[in-house]
C-alpha cells in the first residue's frame, strides 16, 4: 500500500468514528424531543385548564416585543392561544424530529463507510431546509448560517461523490 492509501484508509476510520458516535448523538436528541415535546404540551395543558393559577405561578408570553400576561386574558383566550400554543408546539416537533432523522442518515452513512453517497447529499440539503424554517421561524440569523453551512457541506460532499465516481472508473 502507498502512503496515500494508507492515509486515506485512516482517515476514513475517523470519519466510521466521528459518523458512529454523531448517529448515536442524534438518536438521543430524537428521544429527548419527544420528551420535551411531550412535557410542553402536557404544561400547556396544565396552564389552560387553570392549574396554574391556583398555585401562584404566572405565565407571560413574549411575542414582536410585547408581553402578555396569560392570566389577565379572558378564559375562552386562554384556551384559543393554549390551542395555538400546542399546534405550534407539535409543528415544532414535527420539523425538529425530521432534522434530526436528516442528520441520522448522514451519520449513519459516514459510519458504514460510504461518506460520499447521495443520501450523505440529500441528508444535508433536507437539514439545511429544516434549519432555515426553523431559523426564520424563531427569527433567528445564526440557524440560517448554520442551514447555510449545512447547504455547503452537501456541495463537498456532492464534489467528494464526482471525485469518488471518477477515482472508481480510472481503476
Amino acid at each position: 500500500m502507498n502512503t496515500n492509501t494508507e492515509r486515506a484508509s485512516t482517515e476514513l476510520e475517523k470519519m466510521k468514528k466521528w459518523g458512529h458516535a454523531l448517529d448515536k448523538i442524534t438518536q438521543v436528541a430524537g428521544k429527548v424531543m419527544y420528551v420535551l415535546c411531550i412535557l410542553g404540551g402536557v404544561l400547556i395543558l396544565v396552564n389552560m385548564l387553570g392549574f396554574l393559577n391556583t398555585t401562584g405561578l404566572t405565565v407571560d408570553l413574549t411575542c414582536f416585543g410585547h408581553t402578555i400576561h396569560f392570566q389577565e386574558l379572558s378564559y375562552p383566550l386562554q384556551i384559543t392561544v393554549s390551542l395555538l400554543m400546542i399546534a405550534m408546539l407539535v409543528i415544532t416537533c414535527i420539523m425538529v424530529r425530521a432534522l434530526v432523522h436528516a442528520l441520522g442518515s448522514v451519520f449513519q452513512s459516514i459510519a458504514n463507510g460510504r461518506p460520499f453517497e447521495n443520501s450523505v447529499i440529500t441528508g444535508f440539503r433536507k437539514a439545511a431546509l429544516w434549519i432555515a424554517i426553523l431559523g426564520v421561524g424563531n427569527g433567528e440569523i445564526f440557524g440560517l448560517i448554520i442551514a447555510a453551512l449545512c447547504l455547503f457541506l452537501s456541495y463537498v460532499f456532492h464534489y467528494g461523490m464526482l471525485l469518488q465516481q471518477e477515482s472508481d472508473e480510472t481503476l
